[in-house]
């Protein structure tokens, strides 16, 4: 492998980009969390997280206020800054910046060892938002790199002559 070959600069955008993520996740979920609070205390109805149905709600909403944003976000500055093998370079950000997150959950104790945890509960805290962060990468870097085509207006004739009645 020839090192003289790597662009140092794609890397570092992809970093960047990976930060930007791992901002957004825990900016983002701090003002879920508060809302959500906010919300649940105000109308008196904190006790209906108690429901698995609630829960699951809560989950899917979490998922596309928390990890959605946070995925275009560094998707959306990666894809600025990148613009050649976008399908290739898109799926870097979210993956660095999940990784952080999980490292950074890991370590303050959000998160333990996954050993013991069943299928489900893999699915739902990892390839889940995951997936969703991924999505977001996607979207994010080609809604900054879209390319709009001017669309060339023609003109159809009918290849149908007409018969003339003799």
């Amino acid at each position: 492998m020839d090192l003289s070959k790597i662009d140092y600069w794609k890397l570092i955008h992809i970093l960047i980009g990976g930060l930007t993520y791992l901002v957004g996740v825990f900016f983002l979920e701090m003002l879920v969390r508060l809302v959500a609070d906010w919300i649940f205390r105000t109308t008196a109805i904190y006790g209906v997280l108690a429901y698995e149905e609630a829960q699951n709600a809560y989950y899917i909403i979490r998922l596309g206020t928390i990890y959605l944003p946070s995925g275009f976000f560094g998707g959306l500055y990666t894809g600025y800054k990148i613009k050649e093998k976008l399908k290739l370079i898109m799926m870097f950000p979210s993956i660095t910046g999940f990784l952080l997150v999980l490292i950074i959950q890991y370590f303050l104790g959000y998160m333990t060892l996954i050993i013991s945890a069943s299928l489900l509960n893999l699915a739902k805290i990892i390839a889940i938002p995951f997936i969703v962060s991924l999505s977001g990468s996607y979207l994010g870097g080609y809604t900054i790199n879209w390319q709009v085509e001017e669309v060339v207006e023609e003109k159809i004739s009918l290849l149908f002559e007409e018969v003339k009645e003799s």
